[in-house]
């Protein structure tokens, strides 16, 4: 069960976007150029998440933000997190991929941008069950580890091998749920460029709701099922996003799509 539990873990998480990138180029007929724009918006929405996060203290040990009351904390992380991810889908789309603003194109760039965070995080997860299961095997001490260090090397390899079963499936099923959350508020972008800029506030603020939410009910003491609970729900509610924008979009004429996008790419032509 320790091994098994693990692997089927890693195997979601690279699993789960890999297929969707497949699922997409087939079903959907989206380019590799469209997907991989999508992986370019998130490492560039983590080149300005992640330095901002440190700057406000929410890496880099106790500080800032961190020390704040829970509610404000978990406010800022969600906004910091929001306004970077929403921002990078929305410079990304609306400068480079014009001509994605339909559903379909929609779907597709969401599964790029939430994919690969799912796929880097699998990747970690396979790293560091390579070395816990080397590590496990070996003599530490005779291999010349000692004193402080080989007390925390072991307090490491115990932590991991002793955790609940059922927090590395929660782990891999939560990236199911984040990709959900990822294509609704990508579709929400989308809707930014043909119907309002309006929408683009609310898809920062939808992502800071479901950050907020996990790093609060987390710092609040709330255990991780329960907290995986409350982003499970936040995850039905996106799908039902993704299915009333289909049908939405199914019942807007072709003309009228076509004038919306005319008048985004207008927009840029004059900007």
């Amino acid at each position: 069960m320790d091994y098994a539990v693990r692997i089927v873990q890693i195997l979601i998480m690279i699993g789960l976007p890999v297929g969707a990138w497949l699922w997409a180029r087939r079903r959907l007929g989206a380019t590799w150029g469209l997907i991989g724009a999508g992986v370019l918006s998130f490492a560039l929405s983590q080149v300005v998440h992640l330095p901002l996060n440190w700057a406000l203290g929410l890496l880099g040990g106790e500080r800032g933000v961190a020390l704040w009351p829970v509610p404000l904390m978990a406010l800022v992380a969600g906004l910091s997190a929001g306004t970077c991810e929403e921002g990078a889908r929305y410079v990304v789309l609306r400068f480079w991929r014009r001509e994605a603003r339909s559903w379909r194109e929609g779907v597709a760039f969401g599964t790029g941008h939430g994919g690969v965070e799912s796929f880097l995080l699998g990747i970690g997860a396979l790293v560091g069950f390579v070395q816990m299961v080397a590590l496990r095997g070996m003599d530490l001490e005779g291999m010349g580890i000692s004193g402080e260090m080989l007390e925390q090397v072991r307090a490491q390899i115990e932590a991991y091998w002793s955790a609940p079963w059922y927090l590395f499936l929660l782990g891999g099923l939560e990236r199911a749920f984040a990709l959900a959350i990822q294509i609704g508020l990508t579709l929400m972008v989308v809707r930014a460029l043909t119907r309002g800029v309006q929408w683009l506030a609310f898809a920062v603020l939808a992502h800071a709701l479901v950050d907020g939410l996990a790093v609060g009910l987390i710092r609040s003491g709330w255990s991780v099922p329960a907290v995986e609970g409350v982003v499970f729900l936040l995850a039905l509610l996106a799908v039902g996003f993704v299915w009333l924008d289909r049908r939405a979009g199914r019942a807007i004429p072709a003309a009228d799509v076509s004038r919306e996008t005319e008048g985004a790419e207008g927009e840029i032509s004059r900007e």
